[in-house]
């Protein structure tokens, strides 16, 4: 009978730090991905509207079980928010993102509650049209 029972909290300890132990994923990020790239902003005329503006989605877990997901579109929202609140109004403005990353983090209690978060972070800048042709200038030959 004894014997038993510490069979059984072992069983139900690997259990516990098994599913505690999170599988690493790597995180892809479609906000990070689709900004402008340096090499592409030289192209076009824009006018900084806000340089490293944040934003920022947060969800819940009971039991290891996601009620409500953090998600990159929540936060890019609160990040429009964020701007709106600051005077930075975004209406009618054809806007982008450079320079901008993406964080997933949050709060863990060994698996029984969590806050996962994701933390968007870039530029906003508004785009105002391609910029015109940079002649190419060669080199003085002597």
């Amino acid at each position: 009978m004894r014997h038993g029972r510490v069979i059984f909290i072992a069983l139900v300890c690997a259990l516990i730090f098994g599913a505690s132990v999170s599988c690493s994923k790597n995180y892809h990020s479609a906000f990070a991905e689709q900004a402008i790239k340096p090499a592409d902003l030289i192209k076009m005329k824009y006018r900084p509207l806000k340089n490293g503006a944040v934003g920022e989605s947060m969800g819940f877990k009971f039991l290891w079980v996601p009620f409500v997901s953090p998600s990159e579109a929540d936060a890019k929202r609160d990040m429009l928010e964020r701007l709106q609140k600051e005077g930075i109004t975004t209406n009618g403005k054809h806007i982008g993102y450079t320079n901008a990353t993406s964080d997933r983090g949050g709060f863990g209690f060994i698996g029984l509650i969590g806050a996962p978060t994701i933390t968007l972070t870039s530029d906003v800048v508004e785009i105002l049209g391609e910029a015109p042709p940079q002649p190419d200038i060669q080199p003085v030959r002597q």
